[in-house]
Order: C-alpha cells, then structure tokens, then sequence
C-alpha cells in the first residue's frame, strides 16, 4: 500500500469534523501528540488500532476496513500485505454480490407489476 493511510484517515476526521488546526486533532484523539502526527505525515509512524478505531466511529467509516488497511500498511512483509490486501477485495466482493442480490430480491418482476396494475 503506497498511499499513507494514517495521514490519510487524520485528515478524514479533520474534514469531518472541521479541523483546521493539528493541535486539534492532538487534543482529540488519545495516545496522540504533535511529535507523532508529525511522523505521521511523513509515513515514519502510523495510527495505532484504537486511534484507527476512534476515528473509524468518529467518520462513520467501516470499522473492519480501516483495521484491515492499517495492518496491511504497518506490515513490512509484502507477502502479509498482499494477503490482507487480497482478503479486504473478497470481502468486499462478497458484500457486494450479497448487496445486488437483496436488491434483486425487492425488485418487482414483470408478472407481479402486470398483475397490480
């Protein structure tokens, strides 16, 4: 994963909650000081699960997701990387598939709209 996700995620919450100002997001999230965002920003640290999980919950994000996306950030084998990388896409297949099929389910069929009419 090339992006920063940490980074990335902070400044989803500050967006969120209309941060402008990193002593802001230092003073909300636990665990977090200015020497560790900034190391943050530069992809030297990266959030920890339970800051990953507060800001999950604070910007309505996908807890399981972000967890997921921070391991495969803070990993430094591309084996493990590529793994969880490959499980968050069937994943998210699956709820896809899952999704198109409820939907299918609650759409009318052709002799159930003629017979209502």
């Amino acid at each position: 994963m090339a992006e920063n996700y940490s980074y990335s995620l902070i400044e989803t919450f500050k967006a969120k909650k209309g941060i402008t100002k990193n002593r802001d997001v230092v003073d909300l999230i636990e665990g977090m000081n200015e020497g560790n965002l900034s190391n943050i920003k530069s992809g030297n640290r990266h959030l920890t699960p339970e800051q990953g999980l507060f800001i999950a919950e604070q910007c309505g994000l996908d807890i399981g997701e972000v967890l997921v996306k921070l391991d495969i950030e803070r990993s430094k084998n591309p084996v493990i990387q590529e793994a969880l990388t490959n499980f968050l896409k069937r994943i998210a297949t699956a709820v896809a598939v899952v999704s198109l099929t409820l939907g299918l389910m609650g759409t009318p069929q052709n002799s159930d709209a003629a017979a209502s009419v």
